[in-house]
């Protein structure tokens, strides 16, 4: 594709992409955005993640965990907030099959939960749910639920060098071109800031 990825900027169509995947009873659908726009990984990190990486013996959900990141090699320490935890509560009230194996996937496939969808359909169904929100303007991808994350992140104040350390970038040059870090961005600062 010839187009850079784009993240969601707009809550507003985040919110409704939530509502409409809650409503339409595509729980895993649910999850993978949810948990997509919430941990920020890599797509193929994504999908890997299973039962046993975010629930403990006791099918308690838990704090943290970790993944060596399927690209880089590197070890990272995932918080699971609170918004990652209501779809994880979700998941357990809908599908609460998923955690009668640990070994199931977390974004699993409809026909059999020990299997995690492919990137191909990952993309495909982020690309409908923006589609059907009006978001055909923008160039989707798998990175496009990473980069809303980050790009949330920057917007709510958060320093590229703590992105720049969630991404595991070698530079805040790359992570503000990979966040796409505009001049309207910078015009915006140009207005909060009046000194």
């Amino acid at each position: 594709m010839g187009n850079r990825v784009e993240s969601i900027r707009d809550k507003r169509k985040i919110a409704t992409i939530k509502n409409m995947l809650k409503g339409s009873n595509k729980t895993r659908d649910y999850i993978l955005f949810s948990l997509g726009i919430n941990l920020g990984l890599r797509i193929g990190d994504l999908l890997k993640i299973q039962v046993k990486d975010l629930f403990d013996v006791d099918d308690n959900i838990r704090e943290t965990f970790e993944i060596v990141e399927e690209k880089t090699k590197k070890r990272n320490v995932v918080l699971i907030n609170e918004n990652t935890k209501e779809a994880l509560k979700y998941l357990i009230e809908n599908e609460p099959t998923v955690l009668n194996n640990r070994n199931n996937h977390i974004i699993y496939n409809t026909r059999n939960k020990y299997e995690s969808i492919t990137r191909i359909q990952a993309y495909k169904l982020t690309r409908s749910w923006c589609d059907k929100v009006g978001l055909e303007e923008i160039a989707i991808g798998c990175h496009t639920l990473r980069k809303t994350w980050g790009y949330q992140a920057h917007k709510e104040g958060i320093s590229i060098e703590v992105i720049q350390e969630k991404y595991k970038h070698s530079s805040t040059s790359t992570t503000r071109h990979y966040l796409g870090i505009e001049q309207k961005d910078v015009n915006e600062a140009y207005k909060k800031v009046n000194l």
